[in-house]
């Protein structure tokens, strides 16, 4: 069993948010303020205290919603690819 790296979990995140048509980062540059805006609905992981959390962002100001909370990095890249397994699942029916 191989480790899984932060790096390999982002990934997969974005794999995710391509599969869902949603942005693939989670702030980007607005060329015209030249501040960081908020991509409305990107999942992504954020880690804390030695644990990993998946978010989706929710509103303009960067709020959130849990989707999951306390994983590994492996629990994280399990979830995700469980939740891409899901999408693969209902598009064939």
């Amino acid at each position: 069993m191989d480790r899984i790296t932060r790096k390999q979990v982002d990934k997969t995140a974005e794999r995710l948010n391509g599969m869902l048509g949603l942005p693939i980062e989670p702030y980007a540059l607005d060329e015209t303020s030249g501040r960081y805006v908020v991509q409305l609905g990107c999942i992504h992981i954020h880690s804390q205290n030695g644990t990993n959390n998946i978010y989706q962002l929710a509103n303009d100001a960067g709020g959130c919603v849990g989707l999951s909370y306390g994983l590994t990095l492996r629990e994280a890249d399990n979830w995700l690819k469980a939740a891409m397994a899901g999408i693969q699942l209902d598009r064939n029916t």
